[in-house]
């Protein structure tokens, strides 16, 4: 069935029929959706063309294409490719040779370039199989995970601070961080990998790993001083929104949070509806990380002291409200709807949490001064007063010592405040009160607002959700995460518009292919390695990327894959190449961030350290990339000249340019220099005083492959009658060329 013929309305009526199914059924135009109390509202229609779009529709899998060559294919991803550029008139590339493809795989999985000793191994082995037995170590290793890692933070908007005016340190984020390379060097299937990351903190509460899962939805950018803190919670579910629709579901969800889609069948009740899975979330910085006794006992002295402290805040509050209220002052407007409970609350009936939060509050309220407060009761009362605050300073400082500490989400209760539909966003315009629901174009009626059943801590609201993403018929979940990992290893998607799949988005350029994949990823189990090795031992990707003119004439693009795409390194796996051929790369793995040092004319901007405190230890100052310290105010130069992207919105595809400062940093900067100064060092060490043993490490070191005659000759009169310095030099030389930051 080709992907035109599937288009057809007629054919997409027939398949849905015979799916049935729950949430995912075609049906004719229907009127708008209603509010919780049955209220219509007036919204565009969801139409039967919107619905026959081809990402709405649930992948099937097709049968595998005929194709004249029955030679050059390994696998089923070769036939779809192969079928289209022989239709094409067009003819695959060579395979790539032995060093080229270690190079190229040994990146893609582990952002680190081969050693010698990995390419002569390679080289050696004559077995049919030597290049899967490559991708199967590769896939062990540990590198794997923090590579694959990057790519997922760069989704989900990861930082090490909160931006905005201040960019306060979150010193904790890292754990989420750590927790996503451990689960995909475990192979979490993808399925488990959706569901920690949205409700771990449901599915399994007593385990303080899957709390950290739920980091994934703390990532967002933060402004802590707003005044109006209800206003900064609106915010951050609105980020929180936007970012699940763009990173499951591949659609730009968020462009509904002021009025329906401008070119999608997404309404603005869609976004409020999901948003209303988020709206019970309480969100944590101070979930404790520790076994369960330890964690239990660390409870069992918090609460301890907690009480205490309620006791006297409460004795002090008992004081103080009273003259609050004969003096007319009650509770600043931007209060929370939890402070405003709390003030209103009988005394007797506040639970210690509501005493601290009203506390806290009321402390902050510098409307009324301290000796005021001594004035209006009297002595007597104003001595017990002054008791009481001198006993409270003395248990606040008795605090039992904090267990490590992590970011997420978890609930308090059964019950959610309701989730308002806002009136073209604004938060101080409240529309109707809506319930949870999936965006109508991807559910029947019957099904877009879900039964969700509570359990015993929460409304398992995001439990539902997740549920309904990894839906076998949801038609984008498996199709937006098999077309992320295409990106990653031939250059760009299927799906071009990693994050929209939307009606502006790009069309496939493998329809077929794409649902292939994406069914085929359910049936191993949404394992991320199995696509991997699917994905790398193919033909296609074995292809060398020599240009061929004709098909360059009829496909400049690549589109249909008649070569591998050639790729530059992004800045991080440059950083960690220069560190791995020098022989300074600190392999650790997890744990807090690292503060590598800063170009002199930054340091200007620290204050005292404040802003970049640079790490005392060099061998932290040399661990891989993705501990760097991620500033949102402050990127590290070296990353940012190479198109590290902003982290204040999840980013699919990342940028490349080519700019003078990419050419200055690997030519100038301390980090290129001590690079160069380290190969140098390992070359005489290693290769001995023999000029061609030099020139052939450094070569097999930089750029995974042995050098050409001319090359050597050129190398031989560049170093001349050699000293440490044209040794040195010509490192510097080598890590320039552009075949060391690109990948054929």
């Amino acid at each position: 069935m080709t992907w035109n013929r599937l288009r057809r309305p007629s054919l997409v009526l027939l398949l849905l029929t015979a799916l049935g199914g729950i949430g995912f059924v075609l049906r004719a135009d229907e009127p708008s959706s209603s509010t919780r109390d049955g209220t219509p509202l007036k919204e565009k229609a969801i139409t039967q063309e919107d619905r026959e779009h081809w990402a709405f529709i649930p992948p099937s899998r097709p049968e595998l294409p005929e194709v004249l060559d029955k030679q050059w294919g390994r696998n089923p991803i070769d036939r779809f490719v192969l079928a289209q550029l022989e239709e094409n008139g067009l003819a695959h590339a060579p395979e790539a040779d032995r060093p080229t493809l270690l190079r190229r795989v040994t990146f893609d999985l582990t952002g680190l370039p081969p050693t010698p000793a990995e390419l002569d191994a390679f080289l050696d082995d004559p077995a049919p199989l030597a290049f899967e037995r490559v991708v199967d170590r590769l896939l062990a290793s540990p590198q794997y995970g923090e590579r694959w890692a990057q790519h997922w933070l760069d989704l989900a908007r990861y930082a090490d601070t909160d931006g905005f005016e201040f960019d306060q340190a979150r010193p904790d984020a890292w754990r989420y961080r750590d927790w996503v390379v451990g689960a995909l060097n475990a192979d979490m299937p993808y399925d488990e990998f959706v569901r920690r990351q949205l409700a771990g903190d449901e599915i399994d509460p007593d385990d303080p790993q899957s709390f950290v899962a739920t980091g994934f939805n703390r990532c967002y950018p933060d402004m802590v001083d707003l005044n109006d803190q209800k206003l900064r919670r609106q915010n951050a579910l609105n980020d929180i929104t936007e970012t699940t629709g763009l990173v499951f579901l591949g659609l730009t969800i968020g462009c509904a949070r002021c009025h329906d889609h401008k070119f999608d069948p997404i309404r603005l009740s869609d976004f409020y509806r999901l948003q209303a899975f988020f709206t019970p979330a309480r969100f944590r910085d101070d979930y404790p990380v520790a076994p369960a006794s330890v964690r239990h006992e660390n409870e069992r002295q918090v609460a301890a002291w907690a009480a205490d402290l309620a006791a006297l805040e409460a004795a002090i509050l008992a004081l103080e409200i009273p003259l609050r209220k004969q003096l007319s002052l009650g509770l600043r407007a931007t209060v929370t709807d939890e402070v405003v409970s709390a003030y209103h609350k009988p005394a007797a009936e506040r639970t210690p949490q509501e005493v601290k939060l009203l506390f806290d509050t009321l402390e902050k309220d510098r409307r009324i001064k301290s000796e005021v407060f001594g004035l209006l009761l009297g002595p007597d009362l104003a001595s017990i007063r002054t008791r009481l605050r001198a006993r409270l300073g003395v248990v606040q400082k008795s605090a039992p010592a904090a267990l490590p500490q992590a970011r997420g989400l978890d609930e308090v209760g059964t019950s959610a405040p309701p989730t308002h539909l806002l009136r073209r966003g604004d938060f101080y315009n409240q529309g109707p009160e809506i319930d949870p629901g999936f965006p109508a174009v991807l559910a029947s009626r019957a099904s877009q607002i879900p039964v969700i059943q509570p359990n015993a801590r929460s409304t398992g609201r995001r439990t539902k959700l997740a549920e309904w993403l990894l839906e076998s018929r949801n038609p984008l979940t498996g199709r937006v995460m098999v077309n992320r990992i295409w990106q990653r290893h031939f250059g760009r998607g299927i799906v071009a518009t990693a994050s929209d799949f939307g009606m502006m988005g790009a069309e496939p350029s493998h329809p077929e292919l794409l649902d292939w994949l994406a069914t085929e990823f359910v049936a191993r189990g949404w394992s991320l390695k199995a696509m991997h090795r699917l994905m790398l031992t193919s033909a296609t990707y074995r292809q060398s990327s020599r240009n061929d003119p004709t098909a360059f004439q009829a496909d400049p693009e690549n589109s249909l894959l008649w070569r591998h795409a050639r790729q530059r390194l992004d800045g991080e796996a440059i950083r960690d190449a220069l560190l791995a051929v020098s022989n300074q790369l600190n392999r650790e793995l997890g744990g807090p961030c690292v503060f590598p040092e800063l170009p002199a004319e930054l340091t200007k901007l620290s204050s005292h350290g404040a802003v970049w405190p640079v790490s005392r230890n060099r061998e932290d100052q040399n661990r891989r990339s993705l501990y760097v310290f991620v500033r949102r105010n402050l990127r590290y130069p070296f990353f940012e000249a190479f198109d590290r992207p902003d982290t204040n919105a999840s980013c699919p595809v990342r940028s490349v340019t080519t700019i003078a400062p990419q050419a200055l940093s690997l030519m100038n900067s301390k980090l290129a220099l001590d690079a160069a100064r380290g190969l140098a060092s390992r070359i005489a060490r290693d290769a001995g005083p023999n000029p061609d043993a030099r020139i052939g490490l450094a070569y097999r070191l930089a750029l995974g492959r042995t050098p050409r005659p001319e090359e050597s000759e050129l190398a031989r009169r560049f170093l001349g009658p050699e000293t440490k310095e044209s040794l040195t030099g010509f490192c510097l030389a080598l890590l320039n060329v552009n075949e060391f930051v690109y990948v054929d």
